[in-house]
């Protein structure tokens, strides 16, 4: 595949076959950590609380999830993470806070890229991932990872300089943070067949079809930020 949402699209499809009912990505630009205002997010069904608690309450800087997965993973499970936490008062607050939105059940997997390129996946499954046969997340874990070396090497293929409009810029970092075209358009003041036109010049010059890879490549690039 050279279409870095389709990938996303089929891992999650895949997942969802082992029982999944969320899923999150997280790209994580080279020498940035897992929690950075430019980690790029691709999420799937997530719960509609949780979402809001993330981005707008400053959730994403906290979670203390990305730091345990890379430092005792590369699979970490709810209970795992939770334990891993004792005496870490913010990381058992946030924790906490989880448990009265009814998230459980999840598993973090960290998977590592070529030149400091690293991800980080959340995966929520209808039963405790801690009675699951042995291997099943090694399974998941191995899709996981050749998805992101493949979404590495997508992004690499990408033109080495890029310069884009304001306008476009604009519409790009919009686009990141999952608004629709009608959306943006709204936001911008403009019509949504000209929010359409500049993402199709955006595309042609990120060379991609598809917003999860020109927002990373834009990332990568130092052409937007989130």
């Amino acid at each position: 595949m050279d279409d870095c949402e389709a990938i996303l699209e089929y891992v999650y499809a895949s997942c969802k076959d082992e029982g999944a009912s969320w899923f999150s990505y997280h790209f994580t630009p080279a020498f940035e950590s897992q929690t950075s205002k430019k980690a790029f997010i691709w999420a799937r069904d997530y719960p509609l609380e949780y979402q809001k608690l993330y981005i707008g309450a400053d959730y994403k800087r906290r979670d203390p999830v990305p730091q345990l997965t890379f430092e005792h993973g590369p699979i970490l499970t709810w209970t795992g993470a939770r334990k891993l936490a004792q005496g870490d008062r913010e990381a058992e607050a946030y924790f906490e806070r989880l448990d009265e939105l009814g998230v459980d059940n999840w598993v973090a997997f960290a998977l590592f890229g070529p030149r400091n390129r690293d991800a980080f996946a959340l995966v929520r499954f209808g039963q405790d991932p801690d009675h699951f046969a042995m291997g099943r997340l090694q399974q998941v874990q191995s899709l996981l990872l050749a998805a992101h070396l493949q979404i590495c090497k997508v992004i690499d293929e990408g033109k080495p300089s890029v310069v884009l409009s304001e306008r476009e810029r604009e519409v790009l970092e919009w686009m990141g943070r999952g608004k629709s075209s009608n959306d943006i358009a709204t936001i911008l003041e403009i019509s949504p067949e000209t929010v359409r036109t500049y993402t199709r010049r955006i595309y042609d010059k990120l060379q991609t079809n598809d917003r999860v890879t020109a927002t990373v490549r834009a990332l990568k690039l130092g052409l937007v930020e989130l």
